[in-house]
């Protein structure tokens, strides 16, 4: 404790310390209201379990906050930290929603373009905690992504044997793994980011380090390059992870005519640029975004944007504060419905 902190503010640090570690389930939300659709015509229990949802949607992070320049907004939960959209449920929806299939997840993946990583949330079919890391790293190694700008620095021959989890400590087995990439030390960080952000999905919750072993055997150096003869650690967020991201829309998603945008970067002063262009490649609507915290943290914003059915492309880049030229530009195509 800090001289002169009081115990409240201590707590409120050490809390704003866990909550920066929580990467919410992409599928929280429709979980939590399955289960409350569930209790409905039980009376005061309904009640009880509505509420209690809703502190479980704000404890995971679900309720979407939208930070433009000059004004902050709070809008409802989206549907999931990635992707489309949740739109408006139709009046003749049933009460129930219809359960996912057995085993089925959206799960973490990273992948580079231009020298850094970038990640999306993928469909996988995984029961098991294993399996789900493992799924997540098949994706990320394999280059699964669906924007076809994000590529995997592995080699196409590569393989998971099998992943282990040992107390905090992830070890994935590969197979495959060829003669070295064009950036060795940023492909091993493809797969540490992507193995414990998988993590965060699995019962463990939090992973502290990844081991890696080629064929069954632990290896010094990968390709000669890379040391991976103890634990690996993430590396510094600022030097690897894409400056800017747009996170939603998802690249190919159809969302509605009024749509959420949703925005990441590690920038300086948080600032990014906004932009839309339809089909034709017109600009149909041009911001400035400023996000929630500025470089060297992680800032978010979700800004709301009306535009007629048709199909569109939107970008998000920083201006070089030496001649205003664009840069780092991260973009996805879509269609509004």
């Amino acid at each position: 404790m800090r001289p002169g902190q009081s115990p409240e503010e201590r707590l409120r640090e050490a809390l704003r310390a866990r909550a920066a570690e929580v990467e919410p389930a992409p599928d929280a939300l429709p979980r939590i209201r399955q289960r409350t659709a569930a209790a409905r015509g039980f009376g005061l229990w309904a009640m009880v379990g509505a509420v209690a949802a809703v502190a479980t949607a704000i404890a995971a992070g679900v309720v979407a906050v939208e930070t433009t320049r000059g004004e902050h907004r709070t809008f409802p939960p989206a549907a999931r930290i990635s992707g489309t959209a949740e739109a408006p449920a139709p009046s003749t929806a049933p009460s129930t929603p219809a359960p996912a299939p057995p085993g089925s997840v959206n799960l973490p993946a990273y992948f580079t373009r231009n020298g850094r990583l970038y990640r999306e949330f993928l469909p996988a079919t995984a029961d098991g905690d294993q399996a789900r890391i493992r799924a997540a790293v098949l994706l990320s190694l394999q280059g699964r992504a669906k924007d076809p700008d994000y590529r995997s620095l592995w080699p196409d021959t590569v393989e998971v044997h099998g992943v282990t989890i040992d107390g905090s400590r992830v070890t994935v087995d590969l197979g495959g793994v060829g003669t070295a990439p064009a950036d060795p030390p940023l492909a091993v960080q493809q797969l540490v980011y992507t193995v414990l952000a998988a993590a965060t999905y699995t019962s463990m919750r939090h992973a502290d380090g990844v081991r890696v072993l080629v064929d069954g055997a632990p290896v010094a150096r990968l390709w000669g390059a890379v040391d991976t003869s103890g634990t690996l650690h993430q590396g510094t967020l600022a030097e690897l992870q894409a400056p800017v991201w747009v996170i939603e829309p998802d690249q190919g998603a159809v969302v509605g005519k009024t749509f959420t945008v949703y925005l990441a970067g590690v920038v300086p002063e948080g600032t990014v640029d906004l932009r839309v262009r339809d089909a034709g490649g017109a600009i149909v609507d041009e911001r400035v975004v400023q996000l929630s915290a500025g470089a060297p943290a992680l800032g978010e914003a979700r800004v709301q944007v009306t535009l007629p059915s048709g199909r569109y492309t939107v970008e998000a880049f920083l201006r070089s504060e030496k001649d205003g030229s664009v840069q780092w530009v991260d973009d996805h195509e879509f269609s509004v419905g």
